[in-house]
C-alpha cells in the first residue's frame, strides 16, 4: 500500500453576491479555516476533531468535507476505496455567518481527495477543468467555492448544465475591506426561501449596469465606481428588509455614501473605505457601527480584512 503524508489544507473564507452579482461573483478573504488529514495503516475508521479540543459545532451527517471526500471517489474513480482519515481543524469562519465557511470545508475535502487519488492511481487523475466544474457543481454556488479554492475575484457562472466559465482578478489595494458579523447565524436555505420567485425586468437591467460599474472598477481602479456596482435589487433588499435587525446600519450607510454588501446571505456585511480615506473616516464609521448595533442589541465582530489573492494552499508532512 502507498504510504500518505500527512497532508495540512487551508482555505480562504469568501464573499459571494457582492451586491449584483447573485451566484455569480465571489472574493477570496484572509480569514482561513485549516485542516490537518494523518493516514496511517492503524487508522481504519475517519474521525474528525477541532485543534483547541472543544466540541465539533456539526454532526458527522453535517461534516462537509468528509461527504465531499467521499463523493470525489465516486465521481472520479471506480476501484479505489476512500482511505479513512484523522482530522483536526481549526474553524476561523463562523459557521452560516455568510463567510463560505460550507465551501472551505468542501474545498477541503475535494482538494484532500485528489492529492489522495494522485499518490494512489495518477493516471486516472481528472483534468483541472473537470474538478473545477465538480467543485463548481457540488455547492451549486461556484461563486464561493471557485473563489476559496482559485484566490481573488472571481466570476462564474455554470447554469443548465451547461461547461463552467469563470474568470479571476485581482482585488484593487486602493479599497480597505471591513467585515461586520453579527452574533447570530442565518441558513442559506432559509435565505433563500425569503426571495421572490420572479423578477421585473426593470430590475434585473438595474443589477446587470451594477456588475459592468464593478467591472470597470476591477479595470480602473475607480471607488465611484465600486459604490454604483454594490448597489443590489435583487437580492439585499429581501434578505435585510425594514424589519431586519442589520436595516439600520445598512440604512445609514447608504446615507453615508459607504459602501457595503450583504456577505453570501448574510449575516455578516462588508464594508468598503476608500484606502486614503480611512484617517478621516475608519473612526466616524466604527462609531456609528457601535452605537447602532448597541441601539439594536446585538453583539457584532468587526475587523478589518484583505482580500486573498492565494485561494487553498496545500501542504506535505
Amino acid at each position: 500500500m502507498v504510504r500518505l503524508p500527512k497532508i495540512h489544507i487551508k482555505v480562504p473564507g469568501t464573499s459571494a453576491n457582492l451586491g449584483p452579482g447573485f451566484d455569480l461573483m465571489g472574493l477570496a478573504l484572509d480569514i482561513h479555516n485549516e485542516f490537518e488529514f494523518q493516514f496511517s495503516k492503524e487508522i481504519t475508521e475517519t474521525k474528525t476533531e477541532l485543534k483547541n479540543g472543544k466540541t465539533l459545532p456539526f454532526s458527522k451527517k453535517e461534516d462537509l468535507v468528509l461527504s465531499s471526500y467521499l463523493s470525489y471517489f465516486s465521481k472520479f474513480t471506480k476501484n479505489i476505496s476512500p482511505p479513512p482519515y484523522h482530522c483536526k481543524m481549526t474553524l476561523a469562519l463562523p459557521l452560516k455567518g455568510g463567510l463560505g465557511s460550507s465551501a472551505s470545508a468542501i474545498v477541503a475535502g475535494l482538494c484532500l481527495a485528489k492529492e489522495v487519488h494522485k499518490r494512489l492511481s495518477p493516471e486516472s487523475l481528472p483534468r483541472e477543468q473537470e474538478f473545477t466544474q465538480y467543485l463548481a457543481e457540488f455547492e451549486g454556488h461556484p461563486d464561493n467555492t471557485l473563489p476559496a479554492y482559485l484566490g481573488g475575484f472571481v466570476f462564474a457562472y455554470s447554469t443548465f448544465g451547461e461547461t463552467l466559465r469563470y474568470f479571476r482578478k485581482k482585488f484593487p489595494s486602493s479599497v480597505s475591506i471591513f467585515v461586520l458579523t453579527p452574533e447570530y447565524s442565518v441558513s442559506t436555505e432559509e435565505s433563500r426561501k425569503t426571495l421572490p420567485k420572479s423578477y421585473v425586468t426593470s430590475d434585473v437591467i438595474f443589477n446587470l449596469s451594477r456588475i459592468g460599474a464593478w467591472m470597470h472598477f476591477l479595470d480602473k481602479r475607480k471607488f465611484g465606481d465600486l459604490l454604483v456596482g454594490l448597489e443590489d435589487k435583487m437580492h439585499t433588499p429581501y434578505r435585510i428588509p425594514n424589519s431586519s435587525p442589520l436595516f439600520p446600519l445598512a440604512d445609514t450607510l447608504k446615507q453615508e455614501g459607504i459602501g457595503y454588501c450583504l456577505s453570501g446571505s448574510g449575516p455578516s456585511l462588508l464594508i468598503f473605505l476608500e484606502r486614503k480615506a480611512l484617517k478621516s473616516k475608519l473612526h466616524e464609521l466604527e462609531s456609528k457601527v457601535s452605537k447602532i448595533m448597541k441601539e439594536s442589541g446585538i453583539t457584532y465582530q468587526f475587523r478589518r480584512v484583505k482580500p486573498d489573492g492565494v485561494g487553498v494552499r496545500i501542504k506535505m508532512k
